[in-house]
């Protein structure tokens, strides 16, 4: 008995000993970045002649996407090797370093703790490869020119070569990179002016390549020494710079998919200033052409079994495209267009024969019990029409408890050059009730299918449904364009300003917010900028308000947007 209880004793200590880490563990969870405690050389160090930097920290430390957060000014053709080592950041230049220059190496938030990975936020390395340490710095804010918000990850970059050319033909002479709030610093400046840019450098050039977002200061910029009798701080310049991407965009031959046997599309990356052309490497293919609205997709409806047929058609097509250079120039190249079809049994198959065969042309149409009162009736096919009956069309006023037919006039016009819409334009009145019947065989496609009989009721809303919202600004300039946007930033509506305020009707009930810009060029619509002609993008004003609408209200706003 007491062999047995000594065993049983010291199992119980074993355990407890084995368990000693479970329960309470330590105290609240690490959020401190790790500290530089030193650095060979020291940071600020000047007639560095080295190859190698080494910094120590506080505690173990990681690197987190270094290549990617790492930014060093000047900037170099090849970046310097960067690794941590324990405690131990090890950088170990690899491209030759300048003399009599300040360099800046701007970890970003790349250098974490080892545990919790918390970063230590915008941390720099300074040194000079000359006498002195430049100390002095430019800071701003990059927004995005078209709404005025943040833009995070953008270089922004400084030229003591004030030529235009400088900014295409040279890497940056200083960098810095904007913050989540569209902050930047450029430090360790010398003294002088400069031209100031930024870009959204996917190239990494450091430089503007054809096809990225640009900014750039219409005046040259001065950093001086301080005043130290004046003052004990160094003087910051500070800038507001407004990204915009160029009106070129690349334009290419982005896709071909035959997602139908019987439909074919060729998509570009944008609408071509002139219409390409497509020719068949078949003979006999019977089919119809039709643009998109922006001529940037082109559909092809193959018409007959002979020209469905075939798995795999071949076109040539000949479209203009931009170069390296963003200039334009004609070419030609050769696409497939091959239908994959599904793998069905031997029932699927017969059903989806049988559907073939008595196929009807599929109808839709916006009509609802809420039908908006600025919208426009509106029928949807589901393959382009050839054939259209307007006297087999009937739109009826339904009235309570009236059994007479009350036919409402109106006329039809084709939505684009495709024809699978229409829009039928009539009178139609607020609160009242409405039926467009169409009798069997009104349209037929190009297959030669039709539909069956049908009727769609729409029901108008009337004016209380919505509210009313009369935008004046101060002061007033009739150049200035309003828009009122949704809480997903959609441009629901656009006027132009207005003495007496300009107002937007048919607003549902809903949270909605205000932007303006100038319209400078006078073309009603907002502008991008320019680097070629050296064109600011127009001015864009946002009204951080929220307006909260309700039914059948009218809500009057007065905007000093000068005060911003």
């Amino acid at each position: 008995m007491r062999k047995s209880l000594s065993i049983l004793l010291t199992a119980l200590v074993l355990v407890g000993c084995a368990n000693r880490g479970v329960g309470p563990q330590g105290g609240p969870k690490d959020s401190i970045p790790p500290t530089a405690v030193k650095s060979v050389p020291e940071n600020g160090t000047v007639n560095f002649t080295g190859r190698r930097i080494e910094i120590t920290f506080n505690e173990y430390i990681q690197l987190d996407n270094i290549s990617a957060n790492l930014l060093m000014s000047p900037p170099q053709q090849r970046p310097p090797d960067v690794k941590a080592r324990g405690k131990r950041v090890l950088i170990q230049f690899t491209d030759s370093l300048r003399d009599s220059t300040t360099y800046t190496i701007d970890f970003g938030d790349a250098i974490c703790d080892y545990t919790e990975k918390n970063p230590i936020h915008g941390y720099c390395f300074g040194f000079s490869t000359g006498p002195t340490i430049d100390t002095l710095e430019t800071t701003g804010v990059v927004l995005d020119a078209e709404n005025l918000k943040p833009r995070k990850g953008i270089i922004v970059g400084i030229h003591d070569d004030l030529s235009d050319t400088a900014f295409t033909k040279l890497p940056f002479l200083r960098i810095a990179r904007t913050d989540s709030m569209g902050l930047y610093r450029i430090a360790n400046m010398h003294a002088g002016t400069y031209r100031l840019y930024a870009v959204d450098d996917v190239s990494r050039d450091n430089r503007l390549t054809p096809g990225e977002s640009v900014a750039f200061a219409e005046h040259t910029i001065t950093v001086t020494a301080p005043d130290t009798a004046a003052t004990d701080s160094l003087p910051a310049h500070r800038d507001t710079l407004y990204l915009f991407m160029p009106q070129q965009q690349r334009l290419y031959l982005q896709r071909t998919t035959r997602d139908e046997q019987h439909r074919i599309r060729i998509a570009f990356s944008t609408g071509p200033d002139s219409l390409p052309t497509i020719r068949p490497l078949i003979d006999s293919l019977n089919y119809n052409t039709y643009f998109s609205r922006n001529n940037d997709t082109v559909t092809l409806w193959l018409l007959d079994s002979a020209s469905i047929r075939p798995d795999s058609l071949y076109f040539e097509v000949r479209y203009r495209r931009t170069d390296s250079l963003f200039h334009l120039e004609w070419a030609t190249d050769t696409v497939l267009a091959r239908w994959r079809a599904p793998r069905l049994s031997a029932k699927a198959q017969a059903a989806q024969e049988r559907n073939r065969r008595n196929r009807r042309l599929v109808i839709k149409t916006n009509a609802s019990k809420n039908f908006e009162l600025y919208d426009t009736l509106r029928l949807t096919a589901a393959t382009p029409l050839a054939f259209i009956r307007e006297e087999a069309m009937h739109l009826y006023e339904r009235k309570e408890k009236d059994t007479v037919d009350h036919p409402v006039p109106f006329t039809i016009a084709p939505h684009d050059t495709l024809p699978l819409q229409l829009l039928f334009v009539a009178k139609l009145e607020p609160g009242k009730k409405y039926e467009l019947c169409l009798d069997s065989a009104a349209l037929t496609d190009v297959y030669g299918i039709t539909h069956v009989a049908g009727s769609y009721s729409l029901t108008l809303k009337t004016p209380e449904d919505y509210s009313t919202i009369r935008v004046t600004i101060e002061p007033f300039d009739p150049s200035m364009r309003i828009q009122v946007l949704n809480g997903r930033e959609q441009v629901l509506q656009e006027q132009s300003a207005q003495s007496d305020g300009a107002l937007f009707r048919y607003l549902k009930p809903d949270a909605y917010y205000l932007r303006m810009y100038k319209d400078v060029n006078g073309d009603g619509k907002w502008t991008t900028g320019s680097w070629d002609d050296k064109r600011q993008p127009e001015k864009v004003y946002v009204n951080p308000t929220k307006i909260q609408t309700k039914s059948n209200w009218d809500f009057e706003e007065t905007w000093t947007y000068d005060a911003q």
